[in-house]
């Protein structure tokens, strides 16, 4: 039986999506989803299944084994409450709500994607966020030596992104490093791109700093993340560019990078593996490394968190922020 998929959102990142389903031998794309129906017809009119503009009325015809939820940030919480509601798997872009768009997260937003995520617990449909990060080759070589104890215990951290990867980068440091559970920040610049910097501590003690920025030009680095262990440092670059190991018992480091001079030219690459790790999970129920609803809400907090801490001039404390 082929995997039904129903697409909602026919802007550009519905393409990568789109993508990496056509890829899945036995993924079928059975709708295209659009407010604006001429948007939802000539997606489907490019890579089939049939056209909506109603989400409720495409579920209930169609019934898909996968709704992928690819709106604007503003758009996300009607469509994924309406489909996890009912009890359908849903993936949704990232970050899981802002009302301001991705740069200008806010407290409000908490509540909105609070309630997405007790739609999906209170209806039984899973719920997805597409933090594709996650399946970069040299995130998920970092995320096994962690695993494995090869840096040791965490002493700190160091991150800094451009603001285009911002919710991207705070859920690999908890993917990595475990939840954020305080930090005191400070903003700068204009409101609609504003410069963050923050310090943290993370739920097991250590302590890391977090910067996010608008200025440099995108063809250099787009993030960096440094975890230094006891047993050695840790240096992730660019969203798929190359990982750096620096143990403390040797001068020597080892390098791992792409035999090309274009650190992104594996990006797509990571929606690709995505979709396959969903439609495997779909599947077979296999456990893959898709962040949770819960996930896609504790990273909102620390964004939200950060114009909070900003404002007060003061740490907060997230759980007691969010309670």
């Amino acid at each position: 039986m082929p995997i039904r998929v129903a697409i909602v959102g026919c802007g550009s990142i519905a393409r990568r999506h789109i993508h990496g389903y056509s890829l899945v031998e036995d993924a079928e794309i059975v709708a295209m989803c659009d407010v604006v129906e001429e948007k939802a017809q000539a997606y489907a009119e490019e890579y089939g299944g049939r056209a909506y503009n109603s989400v409720v009325a495409m579920l209930e015809d169609e019934a898909p084994d996968i709704v992928d939820v690819c709106t604007r940030e503003q758009d996300r919480d009607v469509p994924v409450i309406q489909s996890v509601e009912r009890g359908f798997t849903t993936l949704a872009e990232k970050p899981i709500y802002a009302a301001g768009g991705q740069f200008s997260v806010a407290a409000e937003d908490v509540p909105v994607a609070r309630r997405m995520v007790e739609a999906a617990r209170d209806g039984g449909g899973e719920l997805f966020i597409a933090f594709n990060y996650r399946f970069g080759d040299y995130a998920q070589e970092l995320k096994r030596m962690i695993d494995a104890g090869e840096l040791g215990e965490i002493y700190y951290v160091n991150a800094s992104t451009r603001l285009a990867c911002w919710s991207h980068v705070i859920d690999l440091l908890r993917w990595f490093c475990g939840d954020i559970e305080a930090f005191a920040a400070a903003m700068s610049g204009p409101e609609d791109r504003r410069t963050r910097a923050g310090s943290l501590r993370f739920a097991d003690g250590f302590v890391g700093t977090l910067l996010g920025e608008g200025i440099r030009p995108a063809f250099h680095d787009m993030l960096r993340i440094e975890i230094c262990g006891a047993a050695g440092t840790a240096v992730l670059r660019d969203i798929a560019g190359g990982l750096e190991w620096f143990p403390h018992d040797a001068r020597q480091h080892r390098v791992l990078e792409q035999a090309h001079d274009n650190p992104r030219e594996g990006f797509g690459t990571t929606f690709e593996r995505e979709v396959a790790a969903l439609c495997d999970h779909v599947r077979a129920g296999t456990t893959v490394p898709l962040a949770t609803a819960e996930d896609g809400l504790r990273e909102l907090e620390v964004d939200a968190g950060f114009a909070v801490a900003a404002e007060r001039g003061e740490w907060v404390d997230l759980r007691a922020e969010w309670a």
